[in-house]
């Protein structure tokens, strides 16, 4: 299954489905920019935020232009703001 039929099932909150999807496309398929930020995505709206930062930077070592590098600071900036406002030790 491709990264853009997955993000298709993404579409349609098919989630727990994409997960498993996105696992194994980036197991067959590591050099995959795509795959890697759909699996970030999923991980950030779980509010798994260290594994959806090692997600998005997998992708923006194989796309430096893509859209993971503003999902990272987008991330950081939602990790600073929570550490200043005492939400994160």
């Amino acid at each position: 299954m491709s990264a853009l039929e997955i993000e298709a099932l993404m579409r349609e909150e098919r989630i727990d489905e994409a997960y498993d999807r996105l696992l194994d496309l980036v197991k067959k398929e590591p050099l995959n920019a795509h795959g890697w930020y759909l699996l970030g995505t999923i991980y950030r709206r779980h509010g798994m935020w260290m594994e959806a930062i090692e997600a998005f930077s997998h992708s923006k070592i194989i796309e430096p232009t893509g859209p993971a590098s503003k999902a990272l600071e987008s991330i950081y900036d939602i990790l600073n703001s929570s550490s200043q406002a005492g939400m994160i030790p």
